[in-house]
């Protein structure tokens, strides 16, 4: 307890999902003591409906679902923990982004192959024989526990790899291939050449003319050959200028050309770094402020109005600033 306990279960987050890897993980680490706690809770707890809750838990616990799934969703979120913590990230590389969501891809279509099962099946018998919970016999028909008369037609191991393991990889492949398809993956990669880092080493006027056509409604034919002669200029000028060489981010890039009065001179360039700016929004940035009104926001006060919801956010906020202050 205190300073000397090294392991916990953290509690996952909202948004995070890299935080359910850390909580699946810690579970496997320290099963052997959430089983006696349950246990304890069972047999000596004071409260009637949390001996049930404890019993039910005690039950699936000690079952070879409970020990498949949770290897199961080890692996998943263990091959998607670096995805999600990259997409978490404010300095996001867009092009190392796409890299690694190629790559998860190719790591789960690694394990659909038998080796990929194999492996999966053996931390899961291992971890069944080390804390006492029977082990399935793969062989065996499937028995479905909600109909247990009906015959299935099937084996263990044709419910487990198949309906359940591979079931879950190709929903997996599906979503990275809806939020990352061609068009997409064109889309960022047009994006990354406005990064100004290592002096605009990145920059590349094609990708930026092409990552205007993507966007009609703001670029007329007439505009985009005004936008092809402005970027010939706008690269000479920022490359050559010292106010522009150490700059990191695009987001720096766009304030530092309002300071320089520099978005007059190139009105064209700072409309397609506009539309850019707009692209990471729908990342992490919201699902950040979106956790912070679920605090507020809650099922009891979930028709607030707009201005109530803003100072409370506020009067959050604030009350956040003065406690950090307080630590100090």
């Amino acid at each position: 307890s205190g300073l000397n306990q090294e392991l916990s279960l953290q509690r996952p987050g909202d948004t995070r999902w890299n935080s359910h890897y850390t909580t699946l993980s810690s579970l496997s680490k320290i099963f052997t003591s959430v089983v006696k706690v349950l246990e304890y809770v069972e047999e000596e707890g004071s409260d009637a409906t949390k001996q049930r809750q404890a019993s039910g838990l005690l039950k699936y616990f000690q079952s070879f679902d409970s020990a498949f799934f949770l290897h199961m969703m080890m692996i998943i979120f263990a091959l998607r923990n670096g995805l999600s913590k990259t997409f978490q990230r404010k300095d996001m590389d867009i092009v190392n982004a796409i890299s690694d969501v190629a790559s998860a891809k190719r790591e789960l279509d690694k394990l659909r192959s038998e080796h990929g099962w194999n492996s999966l099946l053996s931390k899961v018998c291992s971890f069944c024989n080390k804390n006492d919970i029977s082990v399935m016999d793969m062989e065996k028909e499937y028995v479905n526990p909600k109909k247990p008369r009906q015959r299935t037609g099937i084996n263990n191991e044709h419910h487990y790899q198949v309906d359940c393991f591979f079931a879950v990889l190709d929903l997996l492949v599906e979503e990275l291939n809806r939020r990352f398809n061609e068009v997409n993956n064109e889309l960022l990669c047009c994006m990354s050449a406005f990064n100004p880092s290592c002096q605009f080493s990145h920059y590349d006027d094609e990708k930026l003319v092409k990552l205007a056509k993507f966007y009609p409604n703001d670029f007329s034919d007439n505009e985009l050959d005004y936008l092809e002669k402005e970027l010939c200029l706008y690269i000479d000028n920022v490359r050559n200028d010292t106010r522009f060489a150490s700059l990191e981010t695009i987001n720096d890039l766009a304030k530092l050309m309002v300071s320089t009065k520099k978005h007059l001179s190139y009105p064209f360039v700072y409309r397609l770094l506009k539309l850019v700016l707009t692209l990471p929004v729908a990342t992490a940035t919201v699902e950040r402020c979106f956790s912070v009104m679920k605090l507020v926001k809650n099922a009891l006060r979930n028709k607030m109005g707009d201005d109530y919801l803003s100072n409370s956010l506020f009067a959050l906020r604030k009350k956040k600033c003065w406690i950090l202050f307080l630590m100090r």
